[in-house]
C-alpha cells in the first residue's frame, strides 16, 4: 500500500478520534453549538455597570449569556431581555449562569445601560461599546450592528439578535438565534449547566 495512502489513514483515524473526544458529554436539543473562539482575551478589563475591572476572571464560575443591543431599541431588545429574564426565573438554579448586555450605541452612558438592564433584572451585567475591548469583541465575534435611522438625538439600529453563549474559559461554545425558544433553551440549559457542574 502507498505510503501516503497509509498516512492520510492515520490522520483521518486520529482527526476523528479528537473530535469524539471533545464532544461534550450532555445532550442538547436546542443550542447551536459551533467551533470554539475566545470571547474576552487575556489581561483585558472592562469597565461594566457590576465594576470597573470586568475581565476573564468574572467569567471563570459563570455560564454566560451574551447578547448585543442598546437601550434605545424599541422592541427587539426589551423583549429580548424580558425572556431571558424568564428563562433565569424558570432555571432551578440560575447561581451558575450570568448575562452580558453590550451596548452597540456609543451614546449609552454605563448609567443608563444599567439602569435599563436592571429594570430587567438585578443581576443583569451592561458593557458599554465606548470601550476600545467592547470595539475589539464585536469585531472579533462577527455580529452585525448598522445605524439605520435617527430621530431627533435617538438613534436606531439593525443588529444581530443572537444570544451568544459563552463558557468558564471565555469561549464562545454556541448561540441561540430568534425566535427564542423559551422552554427549549431552559431544557438545555439546565443540562449545560449541570455537566460543567459535574466536569468542574
Amino acid at each position: 500500500m502507498n505510503k501516503s495512502y497509509i498516512i492520510y489513514a492515520i490522520a483521518l483515524v486520529l482527526l476523528i478520534a479528537v473530535f469524539v473526544n471533545d464532544e461534550p458529554e450532555v445532550k442538547i436539543n436546542y443550542t447551536k453549538m459551533y467551533p470554539e473562539s475566545m470571547f474576552l482575551q487575556e489581561n483585558v478589563v472592562i469597565q461594566s455597570t457590576k465594576t470597573q475591572n470586568f475581565s476573564n476572571e468574572d467569567l471563570k464560575d459563570k455560564i454566560t449569556m451574551v447578547f448585543f443591543g442598546y437601550t434605545s431599541c424599541p422592541d427587539f431588545c426589551p423583549d429580548t431581555l424580558a425572556r431571558v429574564n424568564n428563562i433565569f426565573k424558570n432555571l432551578d438554579n440560575h447561581s451558575d449562569l450570568q448575562l452580558l448586555f453590550i451596548s452597540i450605541d456609543p451614546k449609552d452612558e454605563l448609567d443608563t445601560i444599567k439602569k435599563y438592564v436592571e429594570y430587567f433584572n438585578q443581576d443583569f451585567i451592561g458593557l458599554s461599546i465606548k470601550d476600545d475591548n467592547i470595539k475589539s469583541l464585536v469585531k472579533n465575534t462577527g455580529i452585525y450592528a448598522k445605524k439605520v435611522s435617527s430621530t431627533g438625538s435617538i438613534d436606531f439600529y439593525d443588529h444581530t439578535g443572537a444570544i451568544f453563549l459563552v463558557d468558564r474559559n471565555s469561549r464562545v461554545m454556541g448561540l441561540y438565534t430568534p425566535p427564542l425558544k423559551d422552554k427549549l433553551i431552559v431544557s438545555d440549559l439546565k443540562r449545560i449547566i449541570n455537566w460543567w457542574i459535574k466536569v468542574i
